[in-house]
Parts: C-alpha cells; structure tokens; sequence
C-alpha cells in the first residue's frame, strides 16, 4: 500500500494515512485525532503551537469538544512512543504556551512500506509536504460534503452582524429568554447533575448571575410576562410535571396546570398582551401529546386543546407566537425522521405549512416586526439555523454552526443556544483486574454510534455522520479500515448483524410515505437489498434466530408485539402470545425480549422472568450472550452497567457513568473473543449562548 506522508521518530516508524506506529516489526494502530494532533506538530516543528491553534486544526475551533480531548489526545500520543524497550517522549509541554516536538522527525531509512513521495533532507522541507497534504485532504474532503449535503444546500447564507458570547461556564447554558426590553436573560444552567433556572443581568456583564429555582424539578424553557414581573415554564421530576409561574419579586412559585411526564420536550409560549400561555401538554383522556392554550386571566381556567386528538397525521410539538398575536408557529412531528413547520392563524383556525423538509426542529421565535421567522434545526446531530421570510416564503441559512433555540429580544437582537453533541464508540474491558473506564474505540470530530458486531468475520457495524447522514460503515473490531457502506444520503438506524454475522440489516425512517424500510447488507457478495415495507413504523428490528427472517415490532390491541417477517413472501407472524418491544435471539431457539414487566427468556414452550422492571428499567441498552447479558441501570444520580448470570441468576455491576454521557436508549454489543463490552458513549456536551445582532436586513 502506498504512504504519502510517513516520518519517524528514533525506531518508530509513523504512517500518518495508516494510522500506524511501527516498531521493529511491530504495529500499533492509533486514533485518527492522534495522527491529526501529530500531523500538526509535525509540520509546525520546532515551533510551539497553542492549546488553541490545536483545537482549531483538529477540532476545528470546538472548544467543547477539543479542550477536553485535546490533554486526552497529548496523552495517547505519548503512550505511541512509550514501548518498554524504547521509550522515547515526542512532545514537550511548555508552560502556559503550548506544546511542540522534541526532536525532528526524520526520513524513514529502512521500511517494508513502499513511498510516493520525494526524500525529505530538513524540517523546511517536510513542513510544505505535510501542509500540502492537508490541503490536498481538505480539499477533497470538501468536495465530497459538497456531493453528499443534503437538500438544504442550495439554500443561500443569510448574512448577519456581529456575534457576542453572552456565557461561558462550565456545563452546558440552555435555551435563552431574553427579557422584552433586551437587559436580562433567563436561562436553564446543566452542571452535571444539576438543572437550575438563572437570571444573567445583560446590562452589567460582571455581575453574578442569580438562580432562580431550588428544587429537584429540572425545568425547561422560560418565558417572560410583558411587565417582566413573571417567568413562566414547565418543570419535572420523575413524579410529576407541571407548568409554573414565578415571581422575580420573591421567587415564589404558582402551579398552574400539569404536564406530560413522558415527554423530553416541554415547550412554552406567551402571547404578546400577556393573556394567553400555549404549551405542550396531554389531558387525561387524550391519546397524545399537543399544544394547549391557557387563560392566564381567568383564576381557575383549564387548558383549552388546539392540536388534533383522533385520527392525527401530525403530532404538534413546539409553538410560538407572533408579535401581533394573530398567528402560532408550530412545529410538527410527521414521524421520527420528519418535522413540519406550520403557521397556524388563530382566526381561521387554518395551517400553512411553511418548511417539510427537517428532521428535527429544535426552537423557533418570530422577529418582533413580525415579517421573519428563525428557527433551528438538526440533521444527523448537526445543529443549523434558518430564517424564513414570512412575504416571500424565502428561506436562508444562518451562518453560525450548532444554532438551536432562538429567541428574539424586542430590539432584534437574536439569542441562541450553540451546541455540539459528539458520540464515538467507546470499549471496556470485562476481565481487567485492575478498575478501568471505557476508552474510545472509534472517535473523530464526526458522530459514530450504534455499534453492532460480526465475529465470523470480524467486523464491526456502526453509523457515522461524516457524510452529512447517518450512513452505515464497517470496521476492523480494532476501530481500522473504516469504509462506508451506504451513500443513501439518508439517516439510517438499528445496524444490527444476524446470530451467524453473514448478513446486517439497518432501518431507514426517512421515507416520504411514513412507512420504515429496510435495508439487508450481504457480506459475502457485498450486495444492499432494499426491502420495500408497508408496516409503517417497525420499531428497532433484529433478526430471528433462523437468520431468514426479520422480527419487528407492531402496534396491536393489546400492546406492542413482535411478529416475525418474512422477507420473500412478507408475510407477518406473531412471535409471542405476550406484549414485546424488543429482543434477541442468542441461539436459534432462545429468545430473549423485554416488556413493561422487564426481561423475559423463552425456550419452545418455556418463558421466564428474568429480571424485573424495577431493575431492568431499560427498553435498548442491553445485550446477550449465551452465558450473560449487560444491561444499562438507570439511576438517581448516575447510569451503571450491569451483567447478569444467565447460568446462576447473579448479578455484577460493572461501570458507574455520568448520565449525559451515556444514552440511555443505545445498544451494547459484546466481543466474546476480546471480553471487551462495546457501546455508545458521547462527550459530556457543553453549550453556550450567544447573541446574533442585525439578523435581517434593515436592522
């Protein structure tokens, strides 16, 4: 295979395309972000290059994400050149500086690889080959975003002024509120375990913010009343929800009606004359969720339902209202993979539908001269903003990325949330003596999750974003000779690999006519079959202990169950006689299957309890064996990992984990071979807010 960029240091032979580090014989396969880190070094020696400089040529300029890993990254790259036989250090911290090289690195002399490149004689030589080689890369990189992006390409950027940093703490900063006349800004301040309201005087910046709430209910977003002399906002706990009002005299609070505890989006609205509160709940009869309007005038009013109830193609989620109060902004949830966003006028009762092209909406707020409409949206976990033009219909992109959760302040001033969510594929060893935490085994700049494993042919199946979509990829198990499988310019969900590791099947949910689909990976020939379904949504499918078919979940009567598909003929058949939502098959006639009960084991004719739902409290994130299966517990404060016996019925707990970085919906796989636990894990997210001034034109 052919190198184009390859050096060494001392006996250490660096393959920076490969990946590799070799030592007399010996390879050590590294992770893409040491090999960039080096790379930079590299071409930077004998300079010292900033914390910085490298977060923005590695993480390109994501503080979130970069300064963590970076001291992690300094580290791994060390440990490259740290064999017992010839430890050398390669890079040299430099007190509040930076960091650079110790030594130059050198041409290699002697090499099994063959090169394509000309002899490097002196640092001033390898320093425009290596740049070149970045420009080449990003080159092409570019070019192939430019032939994968998604519909919303050509849509042009709206220009827009100047962007101020309103906070930066450590943990994540909210879903802003500015107060109307722009001096205060509520916000939902994350640390860890703990979800406050805050108040941020804009007008003397220094000031110590002020917290607003005290109790275990983690509230959502705030909105102001006209006076300022009230925030209003849906808080919850693992008991209740409710939606509230606050004085900021006392910080005295007022319940005013409940809320959906099931929900993860608790969305709020108040009208301009401050009469009015629109919300998103779910009365007692009603069969979902939908927005709500309440008399704030009226002392005991109840809420009034707005959305549709029966027989709904739409599941109505976010609003906002207009600054003359004649019109709601609403969002609409088509399926998992599909938002609307509609206007709806209050007098007509009438919807128009503004934009159908999103997957997920995450906030919106009008302009206050009422002509322009901003709102976020996200695609494969890449947040954007866009700003729509409420007379022409024309839409245009915001510049800023990871934009979510705008909110206008009377002058026009633009508020938002900047957020970036990063998941990799992280591996814990289950035979370790010595206590250990999970270390990332597939990890870029780019998102890479639900792991899903062969050991026939030792191969990993996973789903990255780097093309702009969740497509499906493969692996080597060691993380190496990543290639992408699908180019659908779809998001893809579930890979899941049958018992004998010869054939993956993943889920499409972006699909125009609102049914699933499937998508079945042959190894052997390399060949993808599409299989056209008409179930509509299937749930999390996986494959029946025959390897032929496929079983996925349906809604019945009685509950959901799993029926078994047959993929020729597509006949559906009931697998149990009870209620189910997802299962695996650890052998061809041993089915194991959770339901609101917990786990459940069948064998022919035999079904037993396994765990109860009090300790099995998750739907997904598990995995089995034939001798054990590894279950996330969700706790109070923290998540755990779990394993439980099959054989003896006892239980050992593996890994405490904080709960942002760990989802509580995303499988495990197990490597029998290695005994190393695989599974989804994401760095802790931060977020920030910003200010967005002269978002329009003629501001």
């Amino acid at each position: 295979m052919q190198y184009e960029k390859s050096f060494q240091f001392g006996p250490y032979q660096v393959f920076i395309d490969e990946h590799l580090v070799v030592l007399n014989g010996e390879k050590v396969a590294a992770q893409p972000k040491v090999m960039e880190l080096l790379q930079v070094l590299v071409s930077r020696y004998p300079d010292v290059v900033s914390r910085n400089e490298l977060i923005d040529e590695v993480w390109q300029g994501n503080e979130m994400v970069g300064e963590k890993a970076l001291t992690n990254t300094i580290w791994q790259l060390r440990q490259l050149f740290a064999h017992p036989s010839h430890p050398i250090d390669v890079v040299e911290t430099i007190r509040k500086k930076g960091y650079k090289l110790t030594q130059a690195p050198q041409l290699i002399v002697q090499s099994t690889h063959h090169h394509d490149f000309s002899e490097l004689q002196s640092k001033k030589t390898l320093k425009p080959l290596i740049l070149a080689g970045v420009i080449v890369s990003v080159c092409v990189l570019l070019s192939l975003v430019w032939m994968h992006f998604n519909t919303h390409s050509n849509m042009p950027t709206q220009q827009h002024g100047q962007i101020d940093e309103i906070t930066k703490m450590p943990g994540s900063e909210l879903r802003p509120s500015p107060s109307p006349d722009g001096k205060k800004l509520a916000f939902i301040w994350q640390q860890g375990q703990e979800t406050q309201l805050h108040l941020k005087d804009l007008t003397h910046p220094n000031v110590a913010i002020t917290q607003l709430t005290f109790s275990d209910k983690r509230p959502w977003k705030a909105v102001w009343s006209p006076d300022q002399q009230f925030l209003y906002f849906a808080q919850k706990n693992h008991q209740q929800c409710e939606i509230v009002r606050l004085s900021l005299a006392d910080l005295q609070q007022v319940v005013l009606t409940s809320c959906p505890l099931d929900s993860g989006y608790n969305y709020i609205a108040i009208s301009p004359d401050g009469k009015t509160l629109a919300f998103n709940g779910k009365a007692p009869l009603a069969s979902k969720d939908g927005i709500y309007l309440l008399d704030l005038t009226a002392g005991n009013a109840v809420p009034e339902r707005l959305s549709c109830d029966s027989e709904c193609e739409l599941r109505d989620r976010d609003v906002a209202f207009s600054p003359d109060g004649r019109y709601l902004a609403i969002t609409q949830r088509k399926s998992t993979s599909e938002e609307w966003l509609s206007l709806y006028d209050l007098t007509t009762q009438q919807y128009q539908v503004l934009n159908s092209s999103h997957a997920d909406i995450v906030g919106m707020s009008f302009h206050p001269n009422g002509q322009y409409l901003v709102y976020g949206a996200q695609t494969a976990d890449k947040r954007r903003g866009y700003v729509i033009d409420l007379e022409t219909k024309q839409q245009n992109k915001l510049a800023p990325r990871g934009f979510s959760y705008p909110h206008f302040d009377m002058q026009g001033n633009l508020y938002y949330q900047k957020r970036r969510e990063n998941y990799f594929i992280a591996s814990f060893s289950t035979d370790s003596e010595v206590a250990s935490m999970p270390s990332p085994l597939i990890e870029s700049h780019y998102s890479n999750q639900y792991p899903s494993l062969s050991q026939a042919h030792k191969k990993l199946a996973f789903l990255s974003n780097e093309s702009g979509h969740y497509e499906l990829w493969l692996a080597n198990l060691n993380g190496t000779e990543r290639e992408q499988i699908t180019h659908l310019n779809r998001n893809l969900r579930y890979p899941s690999w049958s018992l004998k590791g010869d054939k993956l099947l993943v889920v499409s949910s972006d699909e125009a006519d609102g049914h699933d689909k499937l998508y079945v990976f042959d190894y052997a020939s390399k060949q993808l079959r599409r299989v056209d379904l008409r179930f509509g949504k299937i749930g999390r499918p996986f494959w029946h202990g025959n390897g032929q078919d496929i079983v996925l979940r349906q809604s019945t009567d009685t509950g959901w169950q799993l029926f078994s598909l047959h993929i020729e003929s597509m006949v559906l058949t009931p697998l149990l006689e009870t209620t189910a939502r997802f299962g695996q098959y650890i052998s061809a006639n041993e089915l194991l299957f959770v339901n609101n009960k917990g786990l459940w084991r069948q064998q022919g004719e035999s079904t037993e309890l396994l765990i109860a739902r009090e300790q099995f409290n998750t739907r997904y994130a598990w995995y089995a064996t034939k001798d054990q299966v590894f279950y996330k517990h969700l706790g109070k404060e923290y998540n755990y990992i779990h394993a439980y016996n099959l054989q003896n019925k006892t239980e050992n707990k593996f890994i405490r984990l904080p709960k942002a970085s760990f989802s509580k919906a995303a499988p495990f796989v197990y490597d029998d071979a290695q005994q190393t636990l695989l599974f989804t894990q994401s760095l802790t997210p931060q977020s920030d807010i910003n200010r967005l001034r002269q978002v329009v034109d003629g501001e």
